[in-house]
Protein backbone atom coordinates (compact mmCIF):
# COMPACT_ATOMS: atom_id res chain seq x y z
CA UNK A 1 0.00 0.00 0.00
CA UNK A 2 0.50 3.95 -0.79
CA UNK A 3 -0.16 7.20 -0.78
CA UNK A 4 -2.13 8.03 -4.14
CA UNK A 5 -0.69 11.47 -5.91
CA UNK A 6 -3.25 12.84 -8.49
CA UNK A 7 -1.81 14.61 -11.17
CA UNK A 8 -4.03 16.83 -14.10
CA UNK A 9 -4.06 19.92 -15.78
CA UNK A 10 -4.14 21.61 -19.28
CA UNK A 11 -1.75 23.01 -21.67
CA UNK A 12 -3.63 25.83 -23.25
CA UNK A 13 -2.05 25.79 -27.40
CA UNK A 14 -1.49 28.57 -29.64
CA UNK A 15 -2.71 29.84 -32.14
CA UNK A 16 -1.27 30.38 -36.22
CA UNK A 17 -2.34 33.32 -38.32
CA UNK A 18 -5.89 34.13 -39.18
CA UNK A 19 -5.88 32.40 -42.20
CA UNK A 20 -5.10 28.93 -40.60
CA UNK A 21 -5.29 29.67 -36.79
CA UNK A 22 -5.63 25.74 -36.03
CA UNK A 23 -1.93 24.95 -37.52
CA UNK A 24 0.21 24.96 -34.05
CA UNK A 25 -2.63 23.45 -32.60
CA UNK A 26 -2.23 20.24 -35.76
CA UNK A 27 1.33 20.45 -35.00
CA UNK A 28 0.66 20.40 -31.01
CA UNK A 29 -1.71 16.87 -31.51
CA UNK A 30 1.34 15.64 -34.16
CA UNK A 31 3.91 16.31 -31.22
CA UNK A 32 1.50 14.15 -28.66
CA UNK A 33 0.48 11.44 -30.31
CA UNK A 34 4.53 10.67 -30.95
CA UNK A 35 4.89 10.65 -27.35
CA UNK A 36 5.84 6.93 -26.12
CA UNK A 37 3.46 4.16 -25.18
CA UNK A 38 4.75 3.77 -22.14
CA UNK A 39 7.80 4.95 -19.82
CA UNK A 40 9.99 4.89 -16.83
CA UNK A 41 8.66 5.71 -13.57
CA UNK A 42 7.68 8.57 -13.16
CA UNK A 43 5.90 7.88 -16.45
CA UNK A 44 4.44 10.60 -19.11
CA UNK A 45 3.03 9.09 -21.98
CA UNK A 46 0.90 9.74 -24.82
CA UNK A 47 -2.17 8.37 -23.16
CA UNK A 48 -1.94 11.04 -20.56
CA UNK A 49 -3.12 13.73 -22.72
CA UNK A 50 -6.35 14.69 -24.79
CA UNK A 51 -6.62 16.85 -27.82
CA UNK A 52 -9.96 18.12 -29.16
CA UNK A 53 -9.72 17.95 -32.72
CA UNK A 54 -8.59 21.30 -34.36
CA UNK A 55 -10.94 20.72 -37.51
CA UNK A 56 -13.98 20.55 -35.12
CA UNK A 57 -15.10 23.91 -34.23
CA UNK A 58 -17.07 22.73 -31.52
CA UNK A 59 -14.62 22.86 -27.99
CA UNK A 60 -11.90 24.86 -29.72
CA UNK A 61 -12.61 28.44 -30.86
CA UNK A 62 -9.27 29.67 -31.04
CA UNK A 63 -7.01 28.16 -28.18
CA UNK A 64 -6.23 24.94 -27.64
CA UNK A 65 -7.61 23.19 -24.62
CA UNK A 66 -4.57 20.26 -24.29
CA UNK A 67 -5.98 18.00 -20.89
CA UNK A 68 -3.85 15.69 -19.08
CA UNK A 69 -3.91 13.45 -15.50
CA UNK A 70 -2.35 10.64 -13.52
CA UNK A 71 -2.55 9.17 -10.60
CA UNK A 72 0.76 7.67 -8.88
CA UNK A 73 2.19 5.76 -6.28
CA UNK A 74 4.20 8.68 -3.81
CA UNK A 75 4.76 10.67 -6.81
CA UNK A 76 6.22 13.36 -4.91
CA UNK A 77 9.62 11.09 -3.86
CA UNK A 78 10.21 11.67 -7.79
CA UNK A 79 8.60 14.87 -8.70
CA UNK A 80 11.47 17.19 -9.92
CA UNK A 81 12.02 14.29 -12.35
CA UNK A 82 8.33 14.72 -13.41
CA UNK A 83 8.84 18.30 -13.74
CA UNK A 84 11.49 18.10 -16.01
CA UNK A 85 9.95 15.42 -18.30
CA UNK A 86 7.21 17.54 -18.36
CA UNK A 87 9.25 20.60 -19.01
CA UNK A 88 11.04 18.86 -21.84
CA UNK A 89 7.40 18.12 -23.62
CA UNK A 90 6.73 22.16 -23.63
CA UNK A 91 9.87 22.27 -24.95
CA UNK A 92 8.65 21.04 -28.28
CA UNK A 93 5.22 22.25 -28.14
CA UNK A 94 3.33 25.13 -28.84
CA UNK A 95 1.65 26.86 -26.58
CA UNK A 96 0.98 30.21 -24.23
CA UNK A 97 0.47 28.71 -20.46
CA UNK A 98 0.58 25.39 -18.70
CA UNK A 99 -1.09 24.49 -15.45
CA UNK A 100 -0.97 21.63 -13.39
CA UNK A 101 -2.30 20.59 -9.96
CA UNK A 102 -0.70 17.73 -7.52
CA UNK A 103 -3.12 16.32 -4.69
CA UNK A 104 -1.27 13.92 -2.11
CA UNK A 105 -2.53 12.29 0.38
CA UNK A 106 0.88 12.76 1.97
CA UNK A 107 2.09 16.45 1.26
CA UNK A 108 -1.34 17.99 0.13
CA UNK A 109 -2.00 19.91 -2.99
CA UNK A 110 0.12 22.46 -5.44
CA UNK A 111 -0.45 24.12 -8.27
CA UNK A 112 2.16 25.03 -10.90
CA UNK A 113 2.15 27.39 -13.70
CA UNK A 114 4.16 28.12 -16.53
CA UNK A 115 3.54 30.74 -18.90
CA UNK A 116 5.43 31.82 -22.20
CA UNK A 117 8.01 34.78 -22.39
CA UNK A 118 6.03 36.75 -25.10
CA UNK A 119 8.89 37.62 -26.71
CA UNK A 120 9.16 34.08 -28.44
CA UNK A 121 5.61 34.12 -29.47
CA UNK A 122 7.34 35.92 -32.53
CA UNK A 123 8.67 32.15 -33.40
CA UNK A 124 5.02 31.26 -34.27
CA UNK A 125 4.27 33.72 -37.26
CA UNK A 126 7.32 31.97 -39.43
CA UNK A 127 6.60 29.56 -41.83
CA UNK A 128 8.16 27.21 -39.82
CA UNK A 129 7.09 27.80 -36.19
CA UNK A 130 9.41 26.99 -33.80
CA UNK A 131 8.44 25.65 -30.31
CA UNK A 132 8.39 27.64 -27.05
CA UNK A 133 11.77 27.49 -24.86
CA UNK A 134 11.96 30.24 -22.15
CA UNK A 135 8.97 30.47 -19.65
CA UNK A 136 8.29 31.95 -16.43
CA UNK A 137 7.58 29.38 -13.67
CA UNK A 138 5.57 29.81 -10.68
CA UNK A 139 4.55 27.23 -8.28
CA UNK A 140 5.10 24.91 -5.27
CA UNK A 141 7.90 23.09 -4.70
CA UNK A 142 9.71 21.28 -7.70
CA UNK A 143 11.26 18.43 -4.80
CA UNK A 144 9.85 17.47 -2.14
CA UNK A 145 12.89 15.65 -0.16
CA UNK A 146 16.54 15.89 0.66
CA UNK A 147 18.91 13.26 -0.39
Amino acid sequence: MGNISIVYGNIIGATWKTDDYHKLQRLNNKILTELPDADAYPWIHRHMFHTQDPHNIQGTYRDQVITFGASYKFVEYEWEEWLQKFEAILKTLYWTRATIHLETEFMGRFTYEWVIDFHQSDNWFLENPLPIQKWEFTGGPRKFFQE
